[in-house]
């Protein structure tokens, strides 16, 4: 199995994007820490325990802007599975108000894209030092790699930084074998990654407009594989076509 004996650390927020990716990485025999920040996700992280016993550790988080917290919960992973080799966040939110964002609704979205992403991951940058090996893998959105008619500037911007992120951690980690790549991800069946007009961030392919969750999946599990380890501080643009570079 691709995965057996790694243990995957990941941050869901707003999107089922995250359980996806714990499916994937438990089928291909890892261990997983999931954070959650709803009710629901927590549910389903439950009965996929169910079926992966002892693999899985569920996190409910309430507040991804909230740095004690995320660290508090990279204790209970670190305890529960003594390391981490792979960090994936796929944290997003959409404005309540939009396209008139007052100061409170811009910081929330903000600061919630981009710190969550953040706290997720700093927590662990010293065990992935020490073992010298790390796979950090950001989910972000199209909106934050070209213009997309409809999306709001603080949700444009917040995951136009989490490449900026990627990047500055590729280049700085690269001297311990850690790599971190970006997914800017296009409009998904779940409608988390698509803050835009309608259908202004459709793919091109016809019949596959909307991505799966299970690609998603798919370019991650590439990413934090050994198949990526030359593959650092870039963007993986999954859009079905609808932005060409």
């Amino acid at each position: 199995m691709r995965f057996q004996d790694k243990v995957a650390v990941i941050a869901s927020g707003g999107t089922g994007a995250g359980l996806a990716c714990a499916r994937r990485f438990l089928s291909e025999g890892a261990r997983v820490a999931l954070y959650g920040d709803t009710e629901e996700l927590q549910k389903e992280a439950l009965e996929l325990e169910a079926s992966y016993p002892g693999r899985l550790l569920a996190i409910r988080i309430r507040d991804y802007r909230n740095r004690e917290e995320l660290t508090a919960a990279a204790r209970k992973a670190l305890k529960e599975f003594g390391t981490a080799d792979i960090l994936v966040t796929a944290i997003t939110t959409k404005p309540k108000n939009a396209p008139e964002e007052d100061e409170e609704e811009y910081q929330r979205i903000l600061h919630t894209i981009l710190d969550g992403a953040l706290y997720s991951v700093q927590p662990y940058m010293d065990t992935l030092i020490n073992n010298r090996y790390g796979r950090i893998v950001l989910i972000s959105s199209l909106a934050g790699r070209t213009n997309v008619p409809g999306a709001s500037p603080a949700y444009a911007a917040a995951h136009a930084g989490l490449g900026g992120m990627a990047r500055n951690i590729g280049c700085t980690m690269g001297i311990y074998t850690i790599t971190a790549n970006c997914i800017a991800a296009g409009a998904l069946e779940d409608g988390s990654y698509d803050d835009c007009a309608p259908g202004a961030c459709d793919g091109r392919i016809s019949g596959r407009e909307k991505g799966r969750l299970s690609d998603v999946a798919a370019a991650v599990e590439y990413l934090a594989a050994d198949l990526a380890s030359w593959t650092t501080g870039e963007t993986l643009d999954l859009n079905g076509g609808r932005f060409m570079t």
